[in-house]
């Protein structure tokens, strides 16, 4: 797999609320570096410049894109003072949803995504999870066209969820990570709706549970990849 490129800070008025965050985002995207700056420095509730400047300047020194992400208006004012001092440095603050957004980012850049696509993908993560079963069906049923149109001919297989917890963070971002390599699109079909199968919060938010069914589907040229898709929901990937 290709090494993150980017890396980031989660700003929060609680020291324990980022770090129980950054911990959960670690859990999906392992190899991207997170750092937090939660509270004041007396460990109290609040917001430090201070905090903010030195995790951005740690991903800085480690040559890495950054991402900022914050909780309240308040973060959000400290932060953009901050970056006021860091106009040529690569580092973009994302207004969106802190949870959703770190999720989004985080497994964004395990897949080695550049600075411009992790803050995209934090920036839509909320949709993901407010979209209507209507307008994500739409969506996908236009994703599952496409991994097929090219060579008129496609692959599948239907397995049942393995893990005691369902297609949750860890198998989701597991599956993200191995159809981030396919040749074309692959999708994750459940209950009627379908997931593309690179994006882990959409996986998530099929929300199959342990005992359900899915079929992978892709292109003919990646059954391989679907096979090993495949095999790995039906055998279990939280490891």
């Amino acid at each position: 797999m290709p090494q993150p490129h980017v890396g980031l800070v989660l700003v929060s008025h609680s020291a324990k609320l980022v770090e129980g965050l950054a911990e959960l985002a670690a859990q999906m995207a392992s190899d991207v570096t997170i750092r937090t700056a939660g509270g004041l420095e007396d460990g109290g509730i609040g917001t430090s410049y201070d905090l903010i400047e030195s995790a951005i300047n740690d991903l800085l020194s480690q040559e890495l894109g950054v991402v900022v992400l914050t909780d309240l208006g308040s973060a959000t004012m400290t932060v953009e003072s901050v970056l006021e001092f860091l106009e040529d440095d690569p580092v973009t603050f994302v207004d969106a949803p802190l949870v959703e957004a770190a999720i989004a980012a985080a497994t964004s850049a395990q897949q080695g995504d550049d600075l411009a696509a992790v803050a995209t993908a934090a920036a839509q993560a909320i949709d993901i999870f407010v979209a209507s079963n209507s307008s994500r069906s739409a969506t996908t049923d236009e994703s599952t066209a496409s991994a097929t149109s090219e060579t008129g001919e496609s692959y599948k297989q239907t397995v049942t969820v393995a893990d005691a917890a369902g297609l949750h963070a860890r198998p989701a971002s597991k599956v993200a990570e191995m159809a981030a390599t396919a040749d074309g699109d692959i999708v994750i079909t459940y209950d009627g709706e379908d997931a593309e199968a690179d994006s882990a919060m959409m996986l998530m938010s099929l929300g199959a549970p342990h005992g359900a069914s899915v079929t992978v589907s892709g292109e003919a040229g990646d059954s391989a990849l679907v096979d090993q898709i495949a095999d790995g929901i039906a055998q279990g990937l939280d490891e």
